[in-house]
C-alpha cells in the first residue's frame, strides 16, 4: 500500500476523502527561512525505515515530504 493511501485511510478513515481537501481555501502554517510559505498537512512515518516524516505543500500544489527533525530544526517557522 502506497504512502498516500496508507495516510488518507487514517486520517478520513476507509470510504476515503479528496486529500489533501480542496473544498476549504490554502493557508498557509509555516514559512520557511528563505521565504517561502507552506502548509503542513500532516505527521506521517516513512515506510522504508519507519521515520517519522511530515508532510506539506506549497501555494502550487506540489506535495512536498520531510524528515520530521528537519522540519522542525529552525528551517520552518509556524505561523500565529
Amino acid at each position: 500500500m502506497t504512502l498516500l493511501k496508507t495516510l488518507s485511510r487514517r486520517v478520513f478513515g476507509r470510504t476515503g476523502a479528496n486529500w489533501p481537501r480542496s473544498d476549504l481555501p490554502w493557508t498557509a502554517t509555516h514559512r520557511h527561512k528563505k521565504g517561502g510559505l507552506y502548509r503542513r498537512i500532516a505527521d506521517a512515518v516513512l515506510e522504508s525505515d519507519r521515520s517519522d516524516v511530515v508532510i506539506y505543500d506549497d501555494p502550487d500544489g506540489t506535495i512536498w515530504v520531510r524528515a520530521r527533525v528537519e522540519f522542525e530544526d529552525g528551517r520552518f517557522t509556524p505561523l500565529p
